[in-house]
């Protein structure tokens, strides 16, 4: 289940790129423990880090 919008750390992107960009930092300075990226269009995760899905950025 996806936080509500107001939850603190819902961080939205209108552009893929910095979308993609933004998951990547993330991961890579091990900050987090719990990552998901989520198309608000359809609802497709991009990005799952507990899974280790992830969506090439083309497809963002």
């Amino acid at each position: 289940m996806r936080p509500s919008p107001e939850f603190s750390s819902t961080d939205r992107y209108h552009f893929a790129k910095n979308a993609h960009e933004a998951v990547l930092r993330l991961r890579d300075t091990g900050l987090v423990t719990q990552m998901q990226a989520i198309r608000i269009e359809d609802g497709a995760i991009l990005y799952d880090l507990a899974s280790g899905t992830s969506i090439p950025a083309e497809q963002w």
